[in-house]
């Protein structure tokens, strides 16, 4: 598509070392398999402190959203960017970064963050895209179908906990 190669273009031209090394450390530390280990932490945490059904529901989304991800991906089997500053392998349709950071970000904003401190969450989930964007590991389209995805993901989720609630 013609807006993803200006965009990657754009997000070449302003490349810089600290903004490269900034995207390599948020890239790492956002790895859909580390959000899920993650949410497996959180969810035994919820499971027995808090509540089975908390537990059992924060961890089975990230779960579910890695499987629907990984499905989507050999459905579309799109491409990767050419020109990227890191090596990533696989396909690129959805982005799994931002897809997994809409669902766990999102997850820990409803679930555990008040209102006036949703900024935190909201500015995490496009730190996650920007950067996958920047690194040229995806099209500006992978990360908006995958913050489309997790978006959806998301609010089914959480319209579905609140009926077995």
């Amino acid at each position: 598509m013609q807006i993803d190669v200006l965009f990657q273009s754009w997000m070449q031209a302003i490349e810089v070392p600290f903004l490269t090394h900034l995207s390599e450390f948020v890239a790492i530390i956002t790895e859909p398999w580390l959000l899920l280990l993650l949410s497996f932490i959180i969810g035994v945490n919820l499971y027995f402190l808090k509540s089975k059904k908390q537990g059992v529901f924060f961890f089975l989304m990230i779960l579910l959203t890695g499987i629907l991800i990984k499905v989507l991906k050999a459905i579309f089997q799109r491409a990767r960017p050419l020109e990227s500053l890191i090596l990533e392998s696989g396909y690129s349709f959805p982005s799994g970064h931002a897809t997994m950071a809409m669902v766990f970000f999102g997850l820990v904003g409803y679930l555990f963050v008040k209102k006036k401190h949703l900024y935190g969450i909201i500015l995490s989930i496009l730190l996650v895209g920007f950067t996958r964007a920047y690194l040229g590991a995806h099209w500006l389209t992978d990360v908006l179908g995958g913050y489309v995805l997790g978006g959806i993901i998301l609010v089914l989720g959480i319209l579905i906990y609140r009926k077995i609630k």
